[in-house]
C-alpha cells in the first residue's frame, strides 16, 4: 500500500502536452492546487481533466474516498484515523505516501476502464504519477496546505442523510428496533463441533498452510504492519476458514464473478474465495486483518413478495491478528453489510453496554483462536448457523483470488469494468427491501457492496471498516 515519495521532479512539457492530446479537450474542474508554481498548476489541471473524463464515462473507482481540494490523494477510514498521528516529517511523509498510493491504485483502475490502448494508458498514468510526486512534495513543504488536508481528510459515512431526514428517521428507528432485536434472537449462530459435517453439506477450504506463522510483522512509521507478499499469502493460507454449505440449489455454490457481455454472473465451476488485507486499531496499535469473501449466484426468493431475495449474495469472514500474529477476533457479515456478528477469542471480553440509541452488536459467543474454524451456512439464505472446529476430512479446494480482480473484470475492446458502481454498490443486486427500509438511511438496503461502503447497522451508524470498532465493543481479558 505504501508508495515511495521521490524528490520533486520538473514536469516534462512533453508529458503534459501528450496528456492534453490524450484527454482531447476535456474541461478543467479547477481544483485547489497546494502551491502556486507552474509545475503544480499544470499538474492540478491534468488531474482535473482526467477527473472530468472519468466522471463523464461513469467509471469512477469507489474503493477509497477522494479528498476535496486534493485530487492526487485518496483516503480510507484507517488513514483518516491515523491523520492525527502524522506529527513530524517522518510520519507526515508516511501518511502522505499512503494517501498517494490509494490515489495511484484508484486511477490505475479508472484508466483501465477509460482507455483501451495500452500505450496511451501507460503514458497517461506516467504523467499522473510524476505529477502526483510533484504535488506531494510541494504539500510536504506547505504547512497551511497540509493543515487544510488534515481538515479535509475524512471519509463520508455510508448513510444517506436525506433519506433519514425525509423518512423521519427517529420514528423509523423506534419502529424498527423490535424487528432488529427479533432478528438477532432468531439468526444468532450456535457454537458447534463441525469436525463431522452434516449429511448433504458441501465442504470447501483453501489449500492448508502452515498453522504456525506467528511472528511480529515489520511496521512503517505509522505503526502499520507491512508484511511481504509471501508472508501475507502464508497468513491467508494459515487462517483460512472452512466453509460448510447446506446445499439446496446452485445458488448455494461459491464461485467466481464474471461478466458475459452486460451480464454479471457467478461461475460455480471455479469455486473461489477473494482475499484482501485491511487494518484496525486496538489499544493504540495498528493490527492486520485478513478478509475472505465468497460469492453466490443469488439468495433465491421464497415467493413473489420476498423482500430479501434477489440476484447475487455473498459473505465476508474477517480475522483480526494480534501483535503476536495470533487471532484476536473474528467477525463476519453478508456482502450487503447485513448480519454483522462478532466472535471474539478468549483474549477479549465485551465492554459493558453503553446506554445509547445504537443497535447492540451481535456477539453470540467466544471462540478458541488456537484452532482452525469452520462456518456452516444455511441453504438459500446463507445465514451463519454454526461456527466451530473445522473438519480435517477432504474438501473441495477454493481458488484464492485477489479482491482487486472485482474492480477490473474484462469488458471487451481492451477495457475493464468494476463490478461495483461509482457509489460502491452492485446495481444488479438490488433488493425489494430498499423500498421498506429507506427511512433508516442505508442506500439500497440489501444490495451487495464494495469494501469501504458497508453500513452494518440500521439504527445508529456503524461501518465494517471502522478503524476503532474492536475497542468500542471489547477490551483485553485479564
Amino acid at each position: 500500500m505504501a508508495q515511495r515519495i521521490t524528490p520533486a521532479l520538473p514536469v516534462a512539457r512533453s508529458i503534459l502536452a501528450t496528456a492534453a492530446l490524450l484527454l482531447g479537450g476535456c474541461t478543467s474542474l479547477a481544483p485547489v492546487a497546494p502551491g502556486p508554481t507552474a509545475d503544480t498548476t499544470a499538474c492540478a489541471d491534468l488531474f482535473a481533466a482526467v477527473d472530468a473524463r472519468v466522471e463523464r464515462a461513469g467509471v469512477r473507482d469507489a474503493d477509497s474516498a477522494r479528498i476535496a481540494g486534493f485530487p492526487f490523494l485518496r483516503i480510507d477510514r484507517l488513514l483518516a484515523n491515523l491523520g492525527g498521528d502524522a506529527v513530524d516529517a517522518r510520519t507526515r511523509g508516511a501518511w502522505l505516501a499512503r494517501l498517494a498510493a490509494l490515489d495511484a491504485d484508484g486511477r490505475a483502475m479508472e484508466l483501465r476502464a477509460l482507455e483501451p490502448v495500452p500505450a496511451t494508458r501507460r503514458a497517461l498514468r506516467a504523467g499522473l504519477d510524476r505529477c502526483r510526486d510533484v504535488l506531494v512534495q510541494d504539500l510536504l513543504h506547505q504547512a497551511p496546505a497540509f493543515a487544510r488536508l488534515r481538515a479535509a481528510a475524512r471519509v463520508p459515512d455510508a448513510y444517506s442523510r436525506w433519506q433519514r431526514a425525509l423518512g423521519a428517521y427517529p420514528l423509523a428507528a423506534l419502529a424498527a428496533r423490535p424487528g432488529v432485536a427479533r432478528l438477532q434472537r432468531e439468526q444468532m449462530p450456535r457454537a458447534a463441533d463441525l469436525r463431522s459435517p452434516p449429511p448433504g453439506a458441501r465442504v470447501y477450504t483453501q489449500a492448508a498452510g502452515d498453522a504456525d506463522v506467528t511472528h511480529a510483522l515489520p511496521r512503517d512509521a505509522l505503526d502499520v504492519p507491512t508484511p511481504s507478499a509471501d508472508a501475507l499469502s502464508a497468513l491467508f493460507d494459515a487462517h483460512a476458514p472452512t466453509w460448510i454449505l447446506d446445499t439446496a440449489s446452485d445458488a448455494d455454490l461459491p464461485g467466481r464473478l464474471i461478466r458475459d457481455a452486460a451480464t454479471l454472473r457467478v461461475d460455480t465451476h471455479r469455486p473461489s474465495v477473494y482475499t484482501y488485507a485491511s487494518y484496525t486499531r486496538f489499544d493504540g496499535r495498528v493490527l492486520l486483518q485478513l478478509n475472505y469473501v465468497v460469492w453466490f449466484a443469488a439468495r433465491p426468493k421464497a415467493g413473489a413478495f420476498d423482500l430479501l431475495g434477489g440476484p447475487l449474495d455473498g459473505l465476508t469472514w474477517r480475522v483480526t491478528l494480534d501483535l503476536d500474529g495470533r487471532p484476536l477476533a473474528y467477525d463476519t457479515m453478508h456482502n450487503c453489510g447485513c448480519y454483522h456478528l462478532w466472535l471474539p477469542t478468549t483474549r477479549l471480553r465485551a465492554r459493558p453496554r453503553t446506554d445509547d440509541d445504537a443497535e447492540p452488536p451481535w456477539i453470540p459467543f467466544t471462540v478458541d483462536g488456537e484452532q482452525r474454524l469452520a462456518l456452516r451456512l444455511a441453504a438459500g439464505t446463507h445465514y451463519v448457523r454454526e461456527v466451530g472446529r473445522a473438519p480435517s476430512a477432504a474438501a473441495t479446494t477454493l481458488i484464492p483470488l485477489p479482491y482487486d480482480l472485482l474492480r477490473r473484470l474484462p469488458a471487451g475492446h481492451g477495457r475493464t469494468r468494476s463490478v461495483f458502481g461509482a457509489d460502491g454498490l452492485i446495481p444488479e443486486s438490488q433488493r425489494l427491501e430498499r423500498w421498506v427500509l429507506w427511512p433508516l438511511g442505508v442506500p439500497s438496503a440489501g444490495a451487495m457492496r464494495q469494501r469501504g461502503h458497508h453500513a452494518t447497522a440500521f439504527i445508529g451508524t456503524r461501518h465494517f471498516d471502522d478503524a476503532t470498532a474492536i475497542e468500542r465493543y471489547f477490551e483485553r481479558a485479564p
